[in-house]
């Protein structure tokens, strides 16, 4: 079961919780997350200059929407890895 692990921040992973997916625009369609182990960043998401995380498919949109990506000090804090070279 090790290989299930992923390291995850503690707010990322109490936003998660059990979640395995989320409702988006159709509450009869589940959206699953993002998976790192077999998803390509690129095909999920892009990175403003401002540091806003935007999503391009509705998985993304999922992981937007559940890990609340976007909050303001998520935000401030990825622009500042961002002026020091460390993201993305």
């Amino acid at each position: 079961m090790l290989e299930n692990l992923a390291y995850s921040c503690s707010i990322c992973n109490e936003f998660k919780g059990t979640d395995i997916a989320t409702v988006l625009d159709d509450p009869s369609h589940p959206v699953r997350f993002f998976n790192p182990r077999k998803d390509k960043w690129d095909e999920h998401f892009e990175v403003e200059d401002s540091a806003k995380i935007n999503p391009k498919s509705l998985v993304g949109a999922a992981t937007v929407k559940i890990f609340n990506l976007n909050h303001p000090d998520s935000i401030i804090e990825r622009r500042g890895l961002m002026q020091l070279g460390l993201y993305p």
